[in-house]
């Protein structure tokens, strides 16, 4: 009996372990490809919106293409931007927004965008940027 104690605290202790690792040992917290921080914003050296998310989450800035219309032109798909849920006319105004008063900002794809911005327009769209002051 004492044998299967034995054995049954040694269990124990390794699925215990196993469960405590993380393998890496650090405790700084991964980042998220759809969002960006108040300490991304703080870390970072950038000055303006367009700034940060170009160097921070570049992909939010390029919208995918389309597909090819008649005459082979390739259209693109809009990137909506809003600043404190107030929609902004285009990715340029981000260079207008200084990173000083960002909470944050959020990448929003485009299948959520009607559920999330109501006032969304109807269209050709690749997602929205959602930067949010403090």
């Amino acid at each position: 009996m004492p044998q299967i104690l034995g054995i049954a605290r040694l269990s124990l202790i390794v699925a215990l372990s196993a469960c405590a690792s993380t393998g890496t040992g650090s405790t700084t917290s991964r980042t998220s490809p759809t969002r960006i921080t108040r300490a991304e914003v703080t870390a970072s050296s950038a000055t303006n919106a367009y700034e940060l998310i170009s160097r921070l989450r570049p992909n939010w800035l390029r919208a995918p293409a389309t597909g090819s219309v008649a005459g082979g032109t390739v259209r693109s798909q809009a990137i909506l931007v809003y600043l404190n849920r107030q929609r902004l006319e285009d990715l340029n105004a981000l260079k207008t927004i200084g990173t000083t008063d960002i909470d944050s900002a959020e990448w929003i794809d485009a299948t959520r965008v009607p559920t999330v911005l109501s006032d969304a327009p109807q269209g050709s769209i690749a997602g929205a940027i959602v930067i949010k002051t403090r």
